[in-house]
């Protein structure tokens, strides 16, 4: 058992224990389920009335050298500045994702996060292991963060911070505003990399206008492309699609895939609140077809959100075994934080196995409502920062009431 599982198998030994934590002038209130001082992670976080700030993929300064130690290093201190140019803390942190280019790197990374985060205020975490969009990388990361400063955005504002990059167009750090949330599920088209990556972000853009939003509500997107070699490809794609305007944060991951498509694209959005009787609705398109195990589009009404860390098996196993273990975890972990799976809006799996991800393929009609399952996409990738585990589940969800 790795650091990583070790961690999370604390989690659940400390009976999922919650901390509490107000924010500025009790502006926003963080809960954290099963952070403790030897802990690197919450199991989740859940976070109310909070404006979030979502970075895009971090990833080190060319000249820190090839350590994993430097690396670490070089991406927190770069999340330091974005946090700090807005008026956050390192506790105000929700949620990360960490991509590693190995396995055994993500230990590094966990050792180096137990440092960094502040005591009993531990984000929740997803580690994935891809390649990475600059070669000699060994670790990426993107957050969300909650907002402090007194610059309360009525939009999707775009923020581009000198210290981390030139391009002025390059947006580093993107605020959501309290109000609605929509997870669109990947989409993807075929052709070649540069067609088909113009043609899936068309097609976000009509899933967008059905809901009578645009790109300008967009406020982060996350691309699944092979090969990563041919990421300035991608890129150029992303930055001929917002034309003037500014780029909202991008993360890259690759997958591996043997569809004809080569990448596949999903995003998030702002919308304006929009009363409703339940804290999240589930969105089909008409001109896609319907599944019962992930929805094209989920919209999370009101500023309450749950973000849960990647969920891999307890312990090794097969395929079933596997699935089952993480959705034992997650309903634990919803009920604990007063959420179920009939509130789940959006779900990643990242699977480097075929065998737990023909079982997700067919143990997901047992968990979810088919009228409310939540938008998703999976990739396969080459591991899922634990070792001997063939899956991870990385999900975000609502309060039942």
């Amino acid at each position: 058992m790795n650091r990583i599982t070790r961690l999370l198998t604390f989690s659940f030994l400390l009976g999922l224990l919650v901390t509490t934590q107000a924010g500025a002038d009790d502006k926003f209130v963080m809960k954290r389920f099963g952070a403790g001082d030897s802990n690197s992670m919450s199991s989740a976080v859940l976070v109310e009335d909070a404006a979030l700030v979502h970075t895009t993929q971090l990833v080190p300064a060319d000249d820190v050298g090839d350590t994993v130690e430097a690396q670490v290093k070089s991406v927190l201190s770069q999340l330091d500045q974005a946090i700090d140019a807005f008026d956050s803390h390192r506790s105000d942190v929700v949620k990360l994702n960490v991509y590693v280019s190995e396995t055994n790197v993500g230990d590094v990374v966990a050792q180096q996060l137990s440092e960094w985060n502040e005591e009993g205020a531990e984000p929740a975490i997803t580690f994935v292991t891809t390649a990475l969009p600059q070669p000699q990388s060994h670790v990426a990361m993107d957050a969300v963060f909650a907002q402090r400063d007194d610059q309360q955005a009525i939009t999707p504002t775009h923020r581009h911070l000198k210290l981390l990059g030139d391009d002025a167009r390059q947006s580093h750090a993107t605020v959501l505003p309290r109000g609605d949330v929509l997870y669109v599920s990947g989409q993807a088209e075929q052709g070649d990399l540069p067609t088909a990556t113009r043609a899936t972000l068309d097609g976000l853009l009509r899933t967008l206008e059905h809901l009578d939003l645009s790109r300008d509500h967009i406020v982060s997107l996350k691309c699944f492309l092979q090969p990563m070699r041919q990421i300035d490809v991608v890129n150029e794609q992303i930055a001929e699609f917002f034309g003037e305007a500014m780029i909202p944060p991008v993360s890259h991951v690759e997958w591996i895939s043997s569809e004809k498509q080569p990448i596949e694209i999903e995003l998030i959005a702002w919308a304006p609140p929009v009363e409703s009787e339940d804290s999240v609705t589930y969105h089909w398109l008409p001109w896609l077809s319907k599944s019962p195990v992930y929805c094209r589009a989920t919209r999370i009404h009101g500023n309450h959100r749950l973000y849960i860390s990647g969920l891999s098996a307890e312990k090794a196993g097969d395929g079933e075994q596997q699935v089952r273990s993480i959705f034992s975890q997650l309903d634990t972990i919803l009920t604990q934080s007063g959420s179920d799976l009939r509130h789940l809006a959006k779900a990643t799996y990242y699977v480097s196995d075929a065998e737990p991800s023909g079982q997700l393929n067919k143990l997901r009609p047992e968990y979810y409502d088919p009228e409310r399952p939540p938008a998703a996409s999976k990739a396969m990738v080459y591991g899922v920062g634990h070792v001997n585990r063939g899956i991870t589940v990385d999900m975000v969800a609502a309060p039942a009431e």
